[in-house]
Order: structure tokens, then C-alpha cells, then sequence
């Protein structure tokens, strides 16, 4: 309102504007909580006027997935309990706590609404992931697994349906009274029971294989390949359901869908390939959404249309995109973050306001108790894995696998809740069935981690204690070799240092080529591959299923080009005509934990030497330009953890000016081994040793003698009556450092002996007072070579290499190796730094009382064994040398 104008002396007459606040009553009023919330009219609640609520809710179980995967992150659980979780405790505490101000009764239009769109495109990105061709390859036993684990599920639905719609007043079941007084429910809902409980979701089971180090065995190969077959058989079912009218099939609504499903695929997927083709070459993005948008909601509708639901045309939209071309690629990357990160947590959060929990306390004949509903999510939770166990079991499976496979195909995923909240939309399910289902899939998806881990306890005695090094193997013998390759880039290096190993008949290697590729969140079509690229392996390995290869988020021609160029090069390696037999594998793993599986594949293959290339690539003048550091950490992990020996290589050309990895004929190239002492460097003394015996290798040995060195230890030993010795226990090389000396003296002089008639070997003494004079003295004995090769002795103390510790830049290539590689007179040399495997944090000491005399090989002592775990005192302990490798 406006004042009058007066006149105040002093004061500008003026008009003065008032302005004026409704007042909030002292009672709860609502309207005025959200202004935009207050319809005209007690009659006019549009759609926007409850949009606000939605952002309340949207912000709330952003926050509550976040909190709990935080807390909940040391247990593991799968993202869908995490999610599944977050939604319930969200959705009920709001409804209890705040329901005025967060979830009135209809703001839950705009919630269902933007939930149920989010599963339209979520469906469609399970479509997209599935390839269909790899269908046609899986074998029989994967088939029959997959469908007979979805009879008993099936069973166990329709009985549990029954059970708590069935009026508590009329048990028999088999009188007209009791179905008639059945719950007021369409009997569709027996069948959404069954079809929920016999999904295994295909993502979540790959990511959970791939947490638990399962992809590689074959109940990992046959779990992932049986999931398939699960999945379209849900499918399959889900159509048939929303189908049914009243219980009843009705062909009217089935022929449609179906007649959809063969359009489809004859026209819409050579039309969307078309337009998906011209809009990657032309990069037009506007096309590009058009046909992907466009065909997702026309196909919805079109389903909607047919009788069935909208989220079967969008699955099928995503199944008829033809899988591994570059734009599936950039559709995945499109859609993955936005759909999973903003769209999929309004379906949780909507599933949770569902899931009442005051439903347990209705007053009606038909609620069921709490214990008994406990019973059932047992019941249903077991369902599948018993169904799982006795097949297998029939095939001759053993008890343990039988148990985990059927825990692993128990996996759930968004799938199912999709069916069971269809179910509920189509008056199947009463309000505490619902609730029953939703915590069914909750106790399946968080009891999964647990007893797989549980189950899959290594029983066979670790390998830890065995010594698996080039040191104790002999020359003679089969070399086992486990090469690790990134990109192509590292495939010319590896392949001649392989190459130059001297595999013969008398000297055979063994090498399993291993094309580690990332796992990320965008695909979970993760699986490791077997390639069987020769008769040979065929012929051993016809028990190994064969996968097609679906990348992980990056372009999948791209990564199939790879993996085919890899497999081309190891068959030439082992067409040559030397004794070299090659195997390749592709492994799809997290860099966080793909030493894990790289170190298991090395034990199951008993690999002597595991081969990881250099994190750093190097241009053609030497130079290194990209640098990798997810390498890196996979390196360092893998050197901390291998059971093996095991070798970074840092590649500079190795090779390339000598020959082509395809030709068949090379010069002479020239190796050096630089020896300090320790046992990695006697590790790559016995690797140079093996690759001298190669008629196209001239090597040069270089010992480095401290000519004041008197640190023969690292304090740890002390007094007059301790000897060192070195002692076999388990299967273990336990030496004290004051023993390494005459070790290596030992070695050296062996080698000197048995390789002093070979004019391509020689032998150089050099006696050195610094690590200034360690680099100058390398650069002058060695004026050329195309490969370094030495041990990393990062544990070895030596007063020489005590100036260049300071400067280190790459500690996994050991305080010589990071110098070499920065040094100009080796620009142009490639290194190979090994590291020899031994039992870390322990250390043995010899106790005599008054008896300083040496004992005999043979003879008995009291020793001590000292760990970080725990002290052993072993008064029965032979004393041996380790054996040295011979001709």
C-alpha cells in the first residue's frame, strides 16, 4: 500500500513504497513451504507445482548413496545393495521424519515418472552391452546352467506368492473357497514372483568376478556365460508376464510384441547402423542424438502400444545396435555417466519410498508376521543357488565350485527390481509382498561377496616358499616366461628379448602372452580370454570356452585390432622353428588390482619370470615422451607381490635396428650384464647366462668390485658366535647378508669356469671407489651395447652406490638402473632390471654357544627365523647350498 504525500520539514515530499509479506500462520501450512508448490486451486495440482519436492528427494539420495558406499566400502558390497540400501533408508526416513517438507503423497508423480524414465534408459544400456554373437558361442554346459537354474526359482515364486495371499482362514488349497478369498492382487503376480527371482544380472555378476580374482578359472568363464542365458531368459519370461491378462495368455498382446522384436531386427538394424555410420564419418552429433533418442522413445511406445511395457522396446533398441563399432563406443560414453549417476538414483529412491516398513503393522487378515517374513527371504535367497548346486553336482562338480556357482548366479541387479516393481504397477503384489521381494534382493546381493570369498579360500599350500627364480632353474631345463604387454608399442621389445632367450630343443621356453587391458566402470563386460592360436593348444586347452572380446569402455575395433596383432606376433614367435611354445591371453582387470591377477596367473601357470614393460615409452631417438602412471603403480604392486622373479623392461628400441619381429633373421646384438652383487644381481647374471647361449649374442659380463667396502651387512647381525649360512626351509632360500658375499663369489666364479672356451662371453673385473666412478667406469668399458641387464638391489647396502641413492628418481628399477637409464652414453640402450623373489621380512641368525668352527653341509644347528608375524625357533634344520644351474 501507498502513503499519502505529506510534507516534512527537512524531507523530500514523495510517495513511499511499503512492501508487504504474507504472513506464515503459526499452524503447519504447507502451501506456503514451497511457493511454487501452491496450486490456483484445491483441484489444479499440475506437474510443476511438486517439481521442487523432486529436488529435495534427487539431493537426498545423492547424499545417502555416497555416505553409506563410504561406510560400507571395507565390507565390499556390490553398488546395487549399496544403492538398493541408500534408497530404503532415504526414502522411509523422509517418508517418517519429514514427509511435509520432502515426500508429500503427490509429489510422488514426478518421482515415478522420472524413475520409471530412468529405467527406459538404463534397459536400453543393458541392451547395448549384450552382443548377441557371443550366444553362438557359448557351449552346452554354460546353456543348461543358465536354464535349469531358473526352474526351481520359478517354483519357489509361485509357492511364496501363494503363501501370503492366501487368506490364513482357508489352508486348503485345493477348495474353491480358498481362491476366492485369495488377497485382492491379479494373479499375474505368482508369475513377476518367479520371474524376480530367477535374474542373474550379467553387469554385476563381471564386476563381482572381477573383484574376487574369478575371471580366469573356469567356473569364473562359465558363471559369466551362463548369466547370458539367464538374462534373455528373464527377458524372455518379463514379455510373457506383462502379457498375462487376469492369469490368462492372450495372444492379441504376445503376436504384436513379438512381431515388433523380428521388425526390429530385419529393418530398424540396418537403418540405425546406417544412420549411426553417417552420423560417426560426418560427425554430426545433432544426428547422432536424434536416431538414439528418437528410437529409444519410439520403441517404447511402440511396446506400450503392443500390451507389453515400454522398458522391452528400449531393450531392444539397445540389442539391435550392432555391438563392437566405434560409435556403440561413444554412445556408451554418452549415456553411462549421466544415466547411472543422475538417473538411476531417482528409480533407488523411488524404490525405497515403495518399500513401506509400516506395511508389517497394517491391521489386515493378510499381513504376514516378521518371522515368517524372514523365512521367505531365505527361502527365496535360496532358491537359485540350490537349483545351481544340483545340476552341477550331476555334472560332476565338486561340491565346493557346485556351491559357489550357485552363489554367483544368486547375483541380482537393477533387472530385478525393474520386474518386481512391474509386478507392483500391474497390481500383482500387495504392499508387504512388495516389501518381501525388496528385501529378498537386498539379503542376495550383500551375502554374495562373503561366501564366494569364503568359499574360494586357497587350500593348496602357497607358493610363496617355493623358489621360482632363473637363479635355482637350470639352463637345461624348460624356461616359463609370463610376458605382460599394454599396447602393441611394447610388442617389439618383448618379443625379441623373448626371442633372444636362446629357445632350442635342449633349452625350451614356454610364454604366455598376456594383453592386460583396463576395467572401467563403463563396461563390465570384463572377462579373461584364452587364445588358442595353435593346433597345439587346442588340442590342450578344447576344455577352455572360448569368449568373443568386448573392451571396457574404449573403442572395441580398436582393442580387437590389438588383441589380433598380439596373437599374429606370438604365433610367428613360435612358427619360427625354435623351441618356443606361446599361448596368449587378454586379462580385463582394474589397474588397482591387476597385479592380483597377474600374480595368480603366474602361480597357476608356475611362470619362473614375469615380464612387465617399462611405464615411460620412448620415441625413436630414445627419448621418453608418454608416461603412464597407472603402469607404474601396477608395476610396484606386482614387484611387491609376485611369487616369481621378475623383470621391468624399459624399452628403447630393442631389437629394431637389428631386425623385424616378422622376419626370421637378425645380426649380432650385445648384451651387457653389470654385477654389484646380491641375488638380483645374480638373477641377471643367470638370465644374461641362458640368453648367452644364443648363437646371436656376443655378452659381456662387468663386476664391479668397492675397493674400501667394508659394509658387508645391514646391521641386523652382531656378535662373535653367529654364522652365516643358508638355509633350505619349506621349500624356501633363507640367506643372512654376510653370506651374500661368498654367494656371489661363488656364482661368478661358475660362470667364469664353465663360459671361459666361449669367445662371445667375456668377462670384465673393474675395481671402483664411488658411484660417480661407477657411472664413469660403465662408460668406458661399455662403449656400445642394445641391452643392459642387472638387478634392481634395492635392499643390498654398498658404499659405492651410496652417492647415486640420493638422486633416485624411479625406485622400481633399483638406484643403478634409474642412473643407467639417465645417463647419455645409454640413450640409445635398452634395460632390463630384474628382481629376484625371496620371502620379505625374513631373517635368519645362527646361535653357537662357544663353537665359532664352521659346521659341515650336513651338519645341525639352532636356528632363529625372526619375522614381522611371529619368532620360530627350529633346532632340526639341514643346512644346504642352493643348487647352481649347469650346462
Amino acid at each position: 500500500m501507498a502513503s499519502e504525500t505529506t510534507t516534512v520539514e527537512g524531507w523530500t515530499s514523495g510517495v513511499i513504497n511499503v512492501c508487504l509479506n504474507e504472513s506464515i500462520p503459526t499452524s503447519l501450512d504447507t502451501s506456503v513451504f514451497w511457493k511454487l508448490a501452491r496450486p490456483e486451486n484445491e483441484n489444479n495440482h499440475t506437474f510443476i507445482h511438486y517439481v521442487p519436492y523432486y529436488f529435495v528427494q534427487f539431493a537426498a539420495i545423492l547424499f545417502g548413496i555416497n555416505v553409506i558406499s563410504a561406510i560400507l566400502k571395507p565390507l565390499r558390497f556390490p553398488r546395487f545393495s549399496v544403492e538398493l540400501l541408500a534408497g530404503i533408508l532415504i526414502g522411509q526416513g523422509l517418508r517418517t521424519w519429514a514427509r511435509v517438507y520432502a515426500i508429500p503423497t503427490n509429489s510422488l508423480k514426478v518421482l515415478d515418472t522420472l524413475g520409471h524414465a530412468s529405467l527406459i534408459y538404463y534397459v536400453f544400456l543393458v541392451g547395448l552391452e549384450i552382443d548377441l554373437r557371443t550366444v553362438r558361442h557359448i557351449g552346452k554346459e554354460a546353456v543348461y546352467t543358465g536354464l535349469t537354474g531358473t526352474i526351481l526359482p520359478l517354483f519357489v515364486g509361485f509357492v511364496e506368492f501363494f503363501v501370503m495371499a492366501a487368506d490364513p482362514r482357508y489352508t486348503n488349497f485345493f477348495s474353491q473357497e480358498f481362491w476366492e478369498n485369495l488377497a485382492p492382487v491379479k494373479l499375474t503376480g505368482p508369475v513377476f514372483w518367479g520371474v524376480a527371482l530367477t535374474v542373474t544380472s550379467f553387469p554385476d555378476l563381471a564386476r563381482i568376478l572381477s573383484d574376487t580374482k574369478l575371471l580366469h578359472t573356469d567356473m569364473g568363464r562359465l558363471a559369466l556365460s551362463s548369466s547370458i542365458i539367464s538374462e534373455l531368459t528373464t527377458w524372455i519370461l518379463l514379455v510373457i508376464a506383462l502379457t498375462l491378462n487376469n492369469g490368462t495368455l492372450n495372444p492379441l498382446y504376445l503376436l504384436p510384441t513379438f512381431a515388433f522384436f523380428a521388425a526390429s531386427w530385419f529393418l530398424v538394424r540396418p537403418a540405425v547402423t546406417w544412420f549411426l555410420r553417417h552420423a560417426d564419418e560426418t560427425d554430426n552429433k545433432l544426428l547422432l542424438n536424434f536416431t538414439i533418442f528418437g528410437g529409444i522413445l519410439s520403441s517404447s511406445i511402440i511396446t506400450e502400444a503392443c500390451g507389453a511395457n515400454s522398458m522391452i522396446g528400449a531393450f531392444v533398441f539397445g540389442l539391435v545396435i550392432p555391438s563392437g563399432d566405434v560409435y556403440t563406443v561413444k554412445l556408451m560414453e554418452i549415456f553411462e555417466e549421466y544415466v547411472k549417476g543422475i538417473l538411476m538414483p531417482v528409480f533407488f529412491m523411488d524404490n525405497g519410498v515403495r518399500s513401506s516398513l509400516a506395511a508389517l503393522t497394517a491391521n489386515s487378515v493378510f499381513v504376514t508376521p516378521p518371522h515368517a517374513i524372514f523365512l521367505l527371504v531365505v527361502l527365496a535367497w535360496s532358491a537359485k543357488i540350490v537349483g545351481t548346486f544340483v545340476f552341477s553336482k550331476l555334472s560332476g562338480m565338486s561340491s565346493r565350485d557346485a556351491f559357489t556357482l550357485g552363489v554367483l548366479m544368486n547375483t541380482k541387479g537393477v533387472l530385478a527390481l525393474v520386474v518386481i516393481n512391474t509386478g507392483r504397477n500391474n497390481q500383482g503384489f500387495s504392499q508387504v509382498m512388495f516389501l518381501t521381494l525388496v528385501l529378498s534382493m537386498l539379503f542376495m546381493s550383500v551375502t554374495i561377496m562373503p561366501l564366494v570369498r569364503a568359499a574360494n579360500k586357497s587350500t593348496r599350500k602357497s607358493s610363496q616358499f617355493k623358489r621360482r627364480t632363473m637363479e635355482s632353474n637350470k639352463l637345461e631345463s624348460e624356461l616359463r616366461v609370463l610376458a605382460c604387454i599394454h599396447t602393441t608399442r611394447n610388442l617389439s621389445g618383448m618379443v625379441y628379448l623373448l626371442e633372444s632367450s636362446n629357445g632350442s630343443k635342449q633349452y625350451p621356453i614356454s610364454v604366455f602372452a598376456l594383453h592386460l587391458v583396463q576395467l572401467t566402470d563403463r563396461r563390465a563386460t570384463a572377462m579373461l580370454i584364452v587364445h588358442d592360436n595353435s593346433s597345439n593348444h587346442n588340442k590342450h586347452n578344447n576344455n577352455i570356452s572360448r569368449h568373443s572380446f568386448e573392451g571396457s569402455g574404449q573403442n572395441l575395433s580398436r582393442r580387437e585390432e590389438e588383441s589380433q596383432h598380439i596373437i599374429m606376433t606370438f604365433e610367428s614367435l613360435e612358427n619360427r622353428g625354435a623351441s618356443v611354445s606361446a599361448q596368449s591371453l587378454t586379462v580385463v582387470s582394474p589397474y588397482a588390482t591387476m597385479h592380483e591377477d597377474i600374480t595368480c596367473l603366474g602361480e597357476d601357470k608356475r611362470v619362473t619370470l614375469i615380464l612387465v614393460p617399462f611405464h615411460k615409452q620412448a620415441d625413436v631417438y630414445g627419448r621418453f615422451q608418454d608416461e603412464n602412471t597407472n603402469w607404474r603403480t601396477m608395476n610396484k604392486n606386482l614387484m611387491a607381490t609376485t611369487t616369481c622373479s621378475i623383470g621391468i623392461l624399459v624399452d628403447r628400441g630393442l631389437g629394431s635396428s637389428s631386425k623385424d619381429v616378422t622376419t626370421t633373421s637378425r645380426s649380432q646384438s650385445s648384451f651387457v650384464v653389470i654385477f654389484i652383487g646380491g641375488p638380483d644381481d645374480r638373477e641377471a647374471l643367470a638370465y644374461g647366462w641362458r640368453m648367452a647361449k644364443s648363437p646371436n649374442v656376443n655378452l659381456t659380463m662387468l663386476r664391479l668390485l668397492s675397493v674400501d667396502d667394508d659394509d658387508d651387512g645391514d646391521g641386523d647381525v652382531h656378535g662373535d658366535n653367529i654364522e652365516d649360512v643358508t638355509v633350505e626351509r619349506g621349500g624356501a632360500t633363507m640367506r643372512s647378508k654376510r653370506d651374500e658375499s661368498e654367494l656371489d663369489d661363488e656364482y661368478v666364479n661358475e660362470f667364469r669356469f664353465r663360459t671361459m672356451q666361449d669367445e662371445s662371453i667375456k668377462y670384465v673385473e673393474k675395481q671402483v671407489k664411488s658411484g660417480d666412478e661407477v657411472i664413469t667406469m660403465i662408460g668406458r668399458v661399455v662403449t656400445s651395447c642394445d641391452l643392459y641387464i642387472l638387478g634392481q638391489s634395492k635392499n643390498v647396502r654398498s658404499s659405492i652406490m651410496s652417492g647415486l641413492s640420493e638422486w633416485t628418481e624411479y625406485d622400481e628399477l633399483g638406484v643403478l638402473g634409474d642412473t643407467l637409464m639417465a645417463s647419455e652414453f645409454a640413450q640409445r640402450s635398452s634395460l632390463l632390471v630384474l628382481k629376484q623373489h625371496y620371502v620379505p621380512g625374513m631373517r635368519m641368525w645362527i646361535r653357537r654357544d662357544g663353537d665359532n668352527s664352521k659346521n659341515n653341509d650336513n651338519g645341525r644347528v639352532s636356528l632363529a627365523f625372526s619375522s614381522s608375524n611371529a619368532n620360530v625357533i627350529s633346532n632340526d634344520v639341514r643346512i644346504n647350498r642352493p643348487p647352481m644351474p649347469r650346462q
